[in-house]
């Protein structure tokens, strides 16, 4: 049975209200359901609705309902129903909407749709033309009975929505409205904890059970209506899993009882093996006292051990001199070479200084050259144009000379025809002579555009023969990596060049033979990785071809590899270094760059072989070069604020810059990693697709360069034509003025005279001389700035010559300078490992010193320990590997026999198993027969309570309920048969004499709803929910039923104040007492103008599965 408390103050009441006037039924009576009672006036008189006991008025503290608020639930957009404690009325006309209260409390706290008899599925309750409906019902939580009231406080808000797609969401809030839980399992424990039951028709009582119940149920319905009521049906269950778990004990008291002889037949086996086992003891003395021997020999060992150490360290110690004086001269060398390499700059600075001060002469005597050919080629143009005017007046003169003889020779004529006919003739000769001149100038153009346009294409064809030949170098280029990378799938080798993988089988072959003295490193870019690939072309810029060379220990391997090269790539041989391989990095932590915002190339190098990074730092000084990914921010960086110890960077696209102050930048040809890409089958995509491209630009070239080829033909044939065409043009031109000046020169004879013409000759003559003498001036001054041109081109090739001398006398110093520096970073290098070395040797005596001191140590925890195991030294000669053998030998024996017999710790862990397992189970039987014959017996006392409880509950519930009815002069009773599950209900509205007992169906509908009303009521005395709800209870009573039904609810309302009571009715309260404790709801009227709720009946459809 759920959750009920004994100190109930309804409970209490009733039953000191009711002590003395029960009757006594025996238990055939009971069960045979002869529920027949006399009618004693003191039983009627006691019983009386009227009579009220002195109650103390307690509100309830947990599980009442405070507030019910909706939203577009039902009939209702907005609806805040605020409840009182204790009785509640929700008054208001038919089709207000009081129904959808109940309703709202059923489904907000988790019931399903079929429960309120109002629809099928949550879904229903929305309101028309809505997608969802919000339900929020508050209920109490205060009191020792309060659920988590730390998280909830006195209020525990339960939120359900409803959606129109189906399903429903519920949220736990606190009483502030914060979120507790969203979970349905949560507000089950609190219905639970508050015994609240919305599926309790006789809590939450609705419209169609009150008015059918009685009417419509069977008395096996009633019975189980009964039970469900008074949570007798709960018990019952709660009972029958008990017994089912009991019956689930039996069976496995059965199985572990089968399994206790073949168990003690086990303990029985393991204890005779373990009482066996003690013949080997003198075998194991003996091996104690090896051991002892053992101990002590560790020690004797361990002395010898320092002993060898003190020796090796005065070996180092000798050695520091040596190392120390060869540091010394490294410094020296590097300060005479410094002093050298500052001299020689100093030199190509004053050289670079002097081409700086020469190139603006240079630059105005090219400017001066420049005008000087423009003066001459103006000078040439003026002459030649007084040489052209002094033809042209020379033939005219001429041609007057010609005209003078002829008019002195000519006989008379026709003079007037031969003007009019001269006239008509120079008029179409002049129009003639205008469209030649139109068509001169038009073909003139046409040359003049066909000349420009040869021109323009065949600087387009000279650069697209530069740009040609430049992508053939490139494609070629790109194809013999492309050949490279697709052999370095099957060989890595492959990328560093054709012959490598070749060398690198002969260098394993003499290694294998034992001819090196240690295998040489190579080829260097093939021995590390880059920690980021994205510097791998800014790596190869800085490393060059130290990507390919190789490092060997000493000269001797060196020779050896130079007879490989020999024999494997005779014509191209890759670098040798020779430098003594050493175990362990250099330290360069004092004089590595100093940086945080950029890396240096050794950050980004990552290689396993400490030979290969010595290698990198001693030849390339790795560790003072910075990777900067921006080039304006690099040049800014290296110019300005180079970082300490740094003295180069890289870009990301491989552009080397020297920090100031001779800080210079020099850009890097190559546009990606040739070798030291990561990805080879990336690189071969990418380089297929860098040839595929290549080739496609230089076959576009190449018809490009074909169809300019073909223009420029056509142009020069263009142009050749039209200049044959102006030919002939200029023929007829000069043909037309010829003959429109002679036209034009006749004149008529009418005096023969001829001085004009002969005043015209002498101004011929005066225009030769004059154009003679402009002539001579004009060649003069063109031989004179032929001459100043020829200075200025003399003066500039001079100055010109002086530069590039200068230059070339820097070449020399550059290259002794590049060596010195060179030479300044080899010793630098030869100092810096110097000082390592040194660095090493002090090191490698203080570990020795650290060596001795932990030997010492050891030494001195290894007496300590054999003098613990072993208190007396024992000295021997053994050493400790012939020891262990012996131990090992007699431990060897003692397992045989232990093999034979079983191993002596194993025997024992089995047999305290063994036994251990065979008292547990003995025992768990014992208990679990013990607790099963206890649940027996308190199975058994819990039916026969069963029985009691039911009985008393029944019986109580059959005198309340006649009680109930004697307030209208009805008589009835209750008539259980527990056996068969059923509850007979039989009512007769008024004593008349002879008149039996009516059934229920008989009863008309205000005597079918009083009898429910007492029914509803005597079932009340028995339930512990919190809270109860009647919906139109009185729907069909008249006014005195009403009235008294409505007393005899107050009645006991007043006596139980720790629930709560809400009654639904359309009638109007008003006339009721209205106490503190008492609050009437007024619904809203009705809209009439509202449409029918368009509501399924019960049963129609399947529930809607709800999501908690």
């Amino acid at each position: 049975m759920s959750k009920r408390k004994s100190t109930d103050d309804a409970d209490v009441s009733f039953s000191k209200k009711r002590k003395s006037s029960r009757r006594i039924v025996s238990d055939e009576e009971e069960e045979n359901g002869d529920d027949s009672i006399s009618d004693n006036s003191e039983i009627n008189n006691s019983q009386n609705p009227d009579f009220q006991p002195q109650t103390e008025l307690k509100e309830g503290e947990v599980g009442i309902i405070e507030k019910v608020s909706v939203k577009n639930f039902m009939c209702h957009s907005r609806l805040d129903v605020s409840l009182g404690p204790h009785v509640n009325f929700v008054v208001g006309r038919n089709g207000s909407g009081k129904s959808a209260v109940v309703t709202a409390v059923v489904v907000g706290l988790g019931g399903k749709a079929s429960v309120t008899s109002r629809g099928s599925s949550v879904k229903s309750f929305i309101k028309t033309g809505k997608r969802k409906a919000e339900i929020e019902v508050k209920l109490r939580n205060r009191g020792l009975d309060a659920y988590k009231p730390d998280l909830y406080g006195d209020s525990i808000l339960v939120q359900r929505k409803l959606f129109a797609e189906g399903g429903s969401r519920y949220e736990l809030r606190s009483k502030e409205g914060k979120l507790v839980s969203d979970k349905r399992e949560e507000l089950a424990h609190i219905l639970d904890q508050f015994n609240i039951q919305v599926d309790n028709p006789v809590a939450i009582l609705n419209q169609d059970t009150s008015r059918n119940f009685l009417n419509s149920k069977s008395p096996q319905d009633k019975y189980k209506f009964f039970l469900k009521a008074t949570q007798l049906d709960q018990m019952k269950k709660d009972y029958a899993t008990a017994n089912q778990q009991k019956t689930i004990t039996n069976e496995i008291i059965e199985r572990k009882t089968k399994t206790l002889p073949y168990l003690e037949k086990e303990v029985l086996k393991w204890e005779q093996k373990f009482k066996a086992f003690h013949a080997l003891d003198k075998l194991k003395d003996k091996e104690k006292q090896l051991k002892k021997e053992l101990a002590w020999s560790i020690v004797s060992e361990k002395e010898r051990a320092h002993q060898s150490i003190e020796k090796e360290i005065k070996d180092e110690e000798g050695k520091l001199p040596k190392i120390q004086q060869k540091t010394a001269n490294s410094k020296v060398k590097i300060k005479q070479l410094t002093a050298r390499q500052k001299e020689i700059n100093d030199k190509v600075m004053a050289i670079s200084d002097e081409v700086k001060k020469l190139e603006p002469d240079l630059h105005t005597k090219k400017k001066n050259v420049h005008d000087s050919k423009e003066q001459v080629r103006q000078a040439q143009n003026v002459f030649r144009k007084y040489e052209d005017g002094l033809k042209s007046v020379k033939r005219d003169r001429e041609l007057v000379i010609k005209k003078i003889d002829e008019i002195k020779s000519s006989s008379q004529t026709n003079y007037e025809a031969d003007r009019l006919a001269r006239q008509a003739t120079i008029e179409e000769l002049q129009e003639s002579l205008e469209h030649l001149q139109a068509k001169n100038k038009s073909t003139s153009h046409d040359r003049e555009q066909y000349l420009t346009a040869t021109s323009r294409l065949k600087n387009e064809v000279y650069t697209l023969g530069q740009d040609e030949q430049q992508l053939r170098g490139s494609l070629n280029q790109s194809k013999r990596q492309l050949d490279e990378l697709m052999a370095s799938r099957k060989d890595r080798f492959q990328r560093f060049g054709r012959y490598i993988p070749a060398v690198m089988n002969r260098i394993d072959e003499y290694h294998k033979s034992g001819k090196f003295h240690q295998k040489p490193r190579g080829p260097l870019g093939a021995c590390f990785q880059l920690k980021e690939q994205k510097w791998a072309l800014a790596t190869e810029s800085c490393l060059k071809g130290l990507v390919s060379s190789f490092c060997c220990h000493d000269h001797h391997d060196e020779k050896l590899l130079e007879q490989i090269f020999a024999k494997e790539c005779p014509n191209k041989r890759p670098s040798i270094i020779t430098c003594q391989f050493r175990s362990h990095v250099h330290d360069v932590s004092k004089h590595r760059v100093q940086c945080k915002d950029y890396p240096s190339l050794l950050d980004i190098i990552k290689t396993d072989d400490p030979v290969i990074a010595n290698t990198l730092i001693d030849q390339r000084g790795v560790e003072n070069v910075i990777l900067i990914s921006d080039n304006k921010e690099a040049r800014h960086v290296m110019e300005h604020k180079a970082p300490y110890n740094c003295k180069e960077a890289f870009t990301l696209v491989g552009d080397q810059i020297y920090c100031a102050p001779t800080f210079r930048y020099y850009s890097n040809n190559n546009d990606k990693a040739l070798v030291l890409t990561s990805n080879v089958e990336e690189g071969i995509q990418a380089c297929k697709m860098e040839v595929q491209k290549l080739e496609t630009n230089f076959n576009q070239l190449r018809q490009k360069r074909q169809q300019f080829d073909a223009e420029i033909r056509t142009n020069q044939k263009e142009e050749k034509q039209c200049e044959t065409q102006l030919m002939k043009i200029m023929e007829a031109i000069n043909s037309t003025n010829h003959k429109i000046k002679e036209l034009m020169n006749i004149e008529d004879p009418a005096p023969v005279d001829v001085s004009t013409l002969e005043e015209e000759i002498e101004g011929y003559n005066q225009q030769i001389v004059t154009l003679e003498e402009n002539h001579k001036q004009a060649v003069e001054d063109f031989k004179e700035k032929q001459a100043c041109y020829q200075q200025a081109e003399t003066e500039y090739r001079d100055t010109q010559k002086k530069i590039k001398t200068r230059m070339e006398e820097s070449e020399p110093l550059q290259i002794e300078s590049n060596s010195v520096s060179g030479e300044i970073t080899s010793a630098k290098h030869s100092s810096k490992r110097n000082e390592e070395i040194l660095k090493n040797q002090e090191k490698t005596i203080a570990d020795f010193q650290k060596k001795k001191e932990k030997c010492e140590e050891e030494l001195e925890e290894l007496v300590r320990k054999a003098t613990k195991f072993c208190p007396e030294r024992v000295n021997t000669n053994r050493g400790f590997q012939t020891l262990q053998s012996e131990i090992m030998q007699i431990n060897k024996t003692i397992k045989n026999e232990e093999k034979l017999r079983g191993n002596y710790e194993e025997i024992t862990k089995k047999y305290k198993e063994t036994g251990d397992a065979f008292r547990k189970i003995k025992h768990e039987v014992t208990q679990l027969r013990k607790f099963n014959e206890n649940m027996e017996k308190i199975m058994a006392n819990r039916n026969k309570q069963y029985s009691k409880l039911r009985q008393y509950i029944a019986l109580r519930a059959k005198y309340f309920f006649i009680i109930l009815l004697s307030n209208r002069t009805y008589q009835g009773k209750m008539s259980f048969n527990h056996k068969e599950e059923s509850l007979e209900i039989t009512v007769m509205p008024a004593i008349q004499g002879g008149e039996s007992a009516k059934d229920l169906k008989s009863l008309s509908g205000g005597e079918r709803s009083f009898s429910t009303v007492c029914f509803i009521l005597a079932l009340w005395d028995a339930m512990e929910s919190p809270f109860r709800c009647l919906d139109e209870f009185d729907v069909f009573m008249d006014m005195v039923n009403r009235r008294i039904s409505m007393d005899m609810m107050m009645v006991v309302a007043k006596e139980q104040t720790g629930r709560q009571f809400i009654f639904l009715t359309p009638q109007d309260m008003s006339q009721l007492d209205i106490t503190q404790n008492f609050r009437i709801f007024r619904m809203p009227n009705p809209d009439r103008g509202q449409q029918t709720l368009n509501f399924s009946q019960a049963g129609d459809a399947n529930e809607d599965e709800e999501n908690a």
